[in-house]
């Protein structure tokens, strides 16, 4: 018998997805490619997209190299970060299967 990882599913609010969009779009809205982004942050291309995609969770530092290949300051980047996630959709308890 085999078993099949099944990475969950994207939801609004996800902190990986906030995190990987928020920097495509900053190095998009720059003209940087993945490859230039990958070489000022001192990572691989393949780990930057990864990050992109939000397959992969960069630590701290991790953040603050990619932070300065994209020359944004990553008070700035966490912010936008922040921006980007959704709060969670409230539902009351009544609607829930636990009422």
């Amino acid at each position: 018998m085999t078993t099949v990882e099944i990475p969950p599913a994207k939801q609004k609010g996800d902190l990986l997805s906030a995190i990987g969009d928020t920097l495509r779009a900053e190095r998009t809205e720059k003209g940087l490619t993945l490859k230039q982004v990958a070489e000022e942050a001192h990572v691989s291309v393949s780990y930057l997209a990864e990050i992109e995609r939000g397959e992969k969770d960069p630590s701290s530092r991790v953040l603050e190299s990619i932070a300065r290949g994209l020359d944004v300051e990553l008070s700035e980047l966490l912010i936008r970060i922040a921006t980007a996630l959704e709060p969670a959709e409230v539902v009351p308890v009544a609607n829930s299967l636990a009422a």
